[in-house]
């Protein structure tokens, strides 16, 4: 079929390039030309078709069974370059306005379809080398069906493990995340855990002490309640001496103030003495002092001359 037709008997739709076993018949002459009649029969319905050929207008012509269907356009309304005729020819030969009017419109054409030409050209250039597309282009299909087959291994590993007869569906990282949030936040609870450990890592001692080992909250509800108070007032003074030191940028030394410095720390004694005092509510006057720091500035030496005396020795 030379183009899109509707077939009559059956009012359906029948392609260009369709193939049909047609009686070929001639009927005439167009001067030397002879003229060609095709019958044939629908394939979708017992209709059919008788088509002439048309060679004073390059076209064929419908005579029983079908008609054309419309799609017929100016070759300007697509960019396409338009049959000139002799008429046009002649007067673009003879007059000199016409012609100097029709070449400003070639040249604005020409400047507006640049951009489209240029990226015609790139790519054609790109896909000068079939050799090299080709080999790009089956490096990735490898990649591609080397990443399927790994998928579809682990995907049947799963299913046997699982005893699962259905496919898998491709991992979401959604899905993912709150996997994640589910194995830990497994209770109701707990966030509320989660923020008392974070409280009970904010009053614990960052430097090692000799006291003993911090007690977890599991094993201060088995203790003793002499104990489980104990254990809190250790824990609030040493949140209370966390919170003395400055965790911010150190400041910046100069020369005067580089030395040694010498700290003093306080008696474990004393704070055992404190301890057993509140715990058995007898009153035990202790010596704490809050001692400064004594910082001892050590000035290094130089080769320092005294110019304030006139005289040299």
């Amino acid at each position: 079929m030379p183009f899109n037709i509707w077939c009559l008997g059956c009012n359906n739709h029948v392609g260009m390039g369709v193939r049909y076993n047609a009686e070929k018949k001639k009927i005439g002459m167009y001067y030397t030309t002879p003229l060609y009649e095709f019958r044939m029969k629908c394939h979708l319905c017992d209709n059919y078709y008788v088509i002439r050929t048309d060679p004073k207008n390059f076209d064929y012509e419908l005579v029983e069974g079908c008609t054309r269907q419309e799609k017929r356009f100016e070759p300007t309304d697509v960019d396409q370059v338009n049959t000139s005729d002799s008429a046009f020819s002649h007067k673009l030969a003879a007059d000199a306005m016409f012609k100097t009017e029709h070449h400003e419109e070639d040249k604005g054409k020409a400047t507006n379809d640049e951009v489209r030409m240029e990226k015609i050209e790139w790519v054609q250039e790109r896909l000068r080398d079939d050799f090299a597309a080709n080999q790009a282009l089956r490096a990735q299909f490898r990649k591609e069906k080397r990443e399927l087959n790994e998928k579809r291994a682990k995907d049947a590993d799963l299913r046997a493990r699982c005893s699962l007869s259905i496919p898998l569906a491709p991992e979401d990282p959604n899905d993912k995340r709150v996997a994640e949030m589910l194995l830990r936040y497994r209770g109701v609870n707990s966030h509320d855990e989660q923020q008392e450990r974070r409280n009970e890592a904010a009053g614990r001692r960052i430097f090692p002490t000799t006291s003993g080992p911090s007690t977890s909250n599991s094993e201060q509800s088995n203790l003793p309640s002499a104990e489980r108070l104990k254990v809190s007032i250790r824990r609030n003074r040493d949140r209370q001496i966390n919170d003395k030191f400055d965790f911010g940028p150190a400041p910046k030394k100069s020369p005067l103030t580089l030395g040694i410095v010498r700290k003093t720390v306080k008696r474990e004694a004393e704070e055992e003495d404190y301890e057993d005092s509140v715990i058995n509510g007898t009153s035990v006057t202790v010596d704490v002092k809050e001692e400064e720091e004594e910082k001892k500035v050590i000035t290094p030496n130089g080769l320092v001359a005294d110019y304030d005396s006139s005289g040299s020795e």
